[in-house]
């Protein structure tokens, strides 16, 4: 893996203070580097959601997707750029759609929020957790923990769901839909689908 030279740079100086080995010098480039990366992808995001007007949704979908993440996995690209152009794509999308469902009769709004729990239970319950080639899950019991807490996770989303259907916040209808949303890409990100678009992603020269 090629680095960016900050990450080298930053590296190389805190290995110099502190007497690391190159090998050791290597994992702390790697991590300065994803940390940083990730960092402005978040920045770039939230700074388009709120250029865009949807920023409580852009956040919520960012926090709701980077949980499940943690717990039921999915499908990965194997490019920090990528991956940073997808994010700041993707989740002030999800916002924007959810503002829009906003003038939809609410029946609609409660059926596809209905619709979007089962099909996220069902998901993580046969496919979670889907770990990459890179980290992959060893320790069936880890695997087993996992699966639960995405489960426990989809159950917790459904729960602020309702809340919000009966609260008069004035973003509720909104984060509710953002939810939603967010579950249906996690959906998508676990399954054969999600594998196979994001491995045509990774394709794409940039």
């Amino acid at each position: 893996m090629s680095y960016l030279s900050f990450s080298k740079r930053l590296a190389n100086y805190l290995s110099l203070k502190t007497g690391l080995t190159s090998e050791q010098e290597i994992i702390i480039t790697y991590a300065i580097e994803i940390l940083v990366l990730n960092l402005i992808n978040i920045v770039f995001t939230i700074a388009l959601g709120a250029l865009l007007g949807v920023l409580p949704g852009t956040m919520v979908a960012l926090i709701t997707v980077a949980a499940f993440r943690h717990t039921a996995g999915g499908a990965h690209l194997d490019s920090p750029v990528r991956c940073a152009l997808l994010t700041i794509i993707i989740f002030p999308l999800i916002a924007i759609i959810a503002q829009q469902m906003c003038a939809l009769s609410q029946i609609y709004i409660d059926i596809f929020m209905v619709l979007s729990i089962i099909i996220g239970l069902l998901t993580v319950i046969l496919l979670a957790p889907v770990d990459s080639p890179g980290a992959p899950i060893i320790s069936s019991t880890r695997r087993r923990r996992l699966k639960v807490l995405s489960i426990i996770m989809v159950v917790l989303i459904a729960l602020v769901v309702v809340f919000l259907r009966e609260s008069h916040w004035v973003y509720a209808l909104q984060i509710g839909n953002c939810l939603a949303l967010s579950v249906l890409w996690v959906s998508f990100i676990l399954s054969g689908t999600g594998k196979w678009v994001m491995s045509k992603i990774n394709q794409i020269k940039v």
